[in-house]
């Protein structure tokens, strides 16, 4: 049987990542390149990763949930003494469940956690790559030689995660508009479903 605590443990951590780089006596003049910007960059993607995927799981939740009590509250509105009442709260999960659906459109939680990870995990396989010379750096025996195109695929890495991070905004806007247009069309039409009962 797995341990929880071992499921739970992180598959490396800045401890671990500075401690190898600092055993490394060659990475000498390569050290504070390599513990601020490459693993300062993977453990910040990393952390917005799993923010990012919190939010987008969190906000889901409420779609989900509002959504599948809508249908139970209009029924109970149906109950004469809970008129009044169901209406009142079907109108606030709707209106909760347009506000979440239009905030994850535009705040695109679930497109950060998938590319925040995919980064993390590109600029850490270049690290583990370059420390281990394998891959693209096997030919190159030395760290000293390997350096500089390992630097510049790091920093091509970064510009290219920044590239498509604000190209991916741009898109988030009109598809939230689509779905608050979507969910308010849904709660007018129940409203004037409603009204003609009365």
């Amino acid at each position: 049987m797995t341990d929880l605590k071992e499921v739970n443990e992180p598959l490396v951590t800045r401890k671990d990542l500075e401690e190898l780089i600092n055993n490394i006596k060659e990475l000498e003049p390569y050290r504070e390149f390599l513990k601020r910007r490459w693993i300062g960059m993977v453990l910040w993607w990393h952390n917005r990763s799993v923010e990012a995927r919190r939010k987008y799981f969190l906000l889901r939740a409420v779609i989900v949930g509002g959504g599948v009590s809508i249908p139970v509250l209009t029924t109970l509105s149906m109950r004469s003494g809970w008129q009044d009442a169901a209406t009142i709260a079907t109108a606030v999960v709707g209106a909760i469940v347009a506000g979440c659906a239009a905030w994850e459109g535009v705040a695109n939680y679930g497109e950060t956690w998938r590319e925040k990870r995919r980064a993390a995990e590109l600029l850490k396989v270049e690290g583990w790559q370059f420390l281990q010379r394998c891959g693209k750096y096997q030919a190159d025996r030395e760290y000293s030689v390997a350096y500089p195109h390992f630097a510049a695929e790091v920093e091509a890495l970064v510009a290219k995660e920044v590239g498509e991070y604000l190209s991916t905004f741009d898109a988030s806007l009109d598809q939230a508009r689509k779905q608050a247009e979507s969910v308010t069309n849904a709660i007018v039409e129940e409203a004037k479903k409603r009204i003609v009962r009365q």
